[in-house]
């Protein structure tokens, strides 16, 4: 090897060696996930000033066709934040969810709409990105499976992209799966506290499922440490045991 080749082949060795140390020797904070899919937290990636636009429980968060990402929290002086990737604020909106749960993105027809779960209201949200609710959904006491509305406590949701129908997880009430139409109206229900495993225990979670062709609907069963698979008419297909784990939520 000619003597600049050599000394061009050591500075470049010695550069990658300085910073690679130096990425290897900061303390980002622990390491979450497994396998390809790990993740350091980075506690300053909001710019919001907490004290003008505070959180207080935070359940979930989407990001919509433009890349904006929605924070739903239960703080009722803004319970919708929306920020760009970077972690910049760039607007909020929402006074009227004090038990702010879920929050489920949806298509429809070309635009995007979110559906928000208030487990203190014992209600359910339909509502541009702006937040225009356009849909109150109440406790279905015309199902005669609630004796009283407080009994109804949804915290998810899902839309079929295809049909627009909504089904509803009351992950911390009576425990049932309730199917809607696009309009609101209760077309079935499924599951319900109950021995057996077509019942449920904790259905906290929920999602639509179309990887195999034929939809079908993952609900979360955290108690018994599983997923459910169900067709849309309530059947139950599958368990899917999680061992030690209690699943949060469903994502295909």
């Amino acid at each position: 090897m000619k003597r600049r080749t050599f000394i061009r082949s050591i500075a470049a060795t010695t550069a990658a060696f300085h910073i690679a140390s130096d990425i290897m020797g900061r303390d980002r904070g622990p390491v979450y996930g497994h396998n390809g899919m790990r993740y350091t937290m980075d506690t300053k990636w909001s710019k919001a000033d907490p004290l003008k636009t505070p959180v207080n429980d935070c359940h979930e968060m989407v990001q919509d066709a433009k890349g904006r990402i929605f924070l739903l929290t239960n703080e009722t002086k803004n319970n919708i934040l929306i920020f760009n990737k970077s972690g910049k604020l760039l607007d909020s909106w929402g006074h009227e969810f004090p038990g702010g749960h879920g929050l489920t993105l949806a298509d429809e027809n070309g635009e995007q709409f979110l559906f928000i779960t208030d487990t203190s209201k014992h209600q359910v949200y339909k509502a541009t990105l702006d937040g225009k609710i356009l849909l109150t959904m109440d406790a279905p006491m015309e199902a005669g499976i609630y004796k009283e509305s407080k009994q109804f406590v949804p915290t998810e949701t899902t839309v079929d992209p295809v049909t627009g129908d909504i089904f509803i997880a009351d992950g911390y009430g009576a425990q049932y799966v309730l199917h809607y139409d696009a309009k609101g109206k209760l077309k079935g229900y499924f599951g319900g506290r109950g021995a057996g495993d077509k019942h449920l225990d904790n259905a906290h979670g929920i999602c639509i499922d179309r990887r195999d062709g034929s939809p079908t609907l993952l609900v979360t069963d955290r108690t018994r440490n599983c997923f459910k698979r169900f067709s849309f008419s309530g059947e139950l297909q599958s368990v899917i045991p999680v061992p030690f784990m209690q699943p949060y939520c469903a994502r295909p």
